[in-house]
């Protein structure tokens, strides 16, 4: 981390509302709570639009139209989860940047979000009956992207 990157940082971490947050007895559950139920609703949003992409649910509905149903809420939800979870990164920035699934987790976050802009969007316009295969794969690999950053994050937890 460049040094004027870690000085930010640093001050970030002592400003009286992290200090609070991160010193205080229900600041950083409260504060951790709402991430998961940000990573939740992204999930199950991400999961619902992966089945019907896949052509295994919801197949009655047009995948363009369930795309503009759950964008506010996946929109909505991953900001949530990039808001908390830099309160919760900043709370202790040294533990996190020492932590290899951290960066495993930033990683693959950046991934899935890029793998999502990049080529989900794209088969998002086209009905599943086109190409059934490559949807199929496409659901799977963005399925598979999201859950890894996910299960990264747990490890944050566990694994030095």
């Amino acid at each position: 981390m460049t040094s004027w990157l870690w000085t930010l940082v640093n001050w970030c971490s002592t400003t009286a509302l992290i200090v609070f947050v991160r010193d205080s007895k229900f600041g950083m559950p409260a504060v951790q709570s709402i991430h998961l139920v940000g990573i939740t609703v992204l999930l199950a949003s991400v999961l619902v639009l992966a089945l019907r992409l896949a052509g295994l649910a919801m197949t009655d509905w047009p995948l363009p139209w369930l795309e503009r149903q759950l964008k506010p809420w996946a929109v909505g939800a991953l900001t949530l989860v990039v808001l908390s979870g830099t309160l919760i990164f900043v709370g202790t920035p040294a533990k996190y940047l020492a932590s290899n699934p951290f960066r495993v987790k930033m990683a693959l976050l950046g991934l899935a979000v890029l793998f999502h802009v990049a080529v989900v969007r794209r088969f998002l316009v086209m009905e599943p009956d086109a190409r059934p295969r490559r949807h199929l794969v496409v659901a799977a690999v963005s399925l598979s992207v999201w859950f890894l950053v996910g299960w990264a994050g747990r490890a944050i937890a566990f694994v030095p």
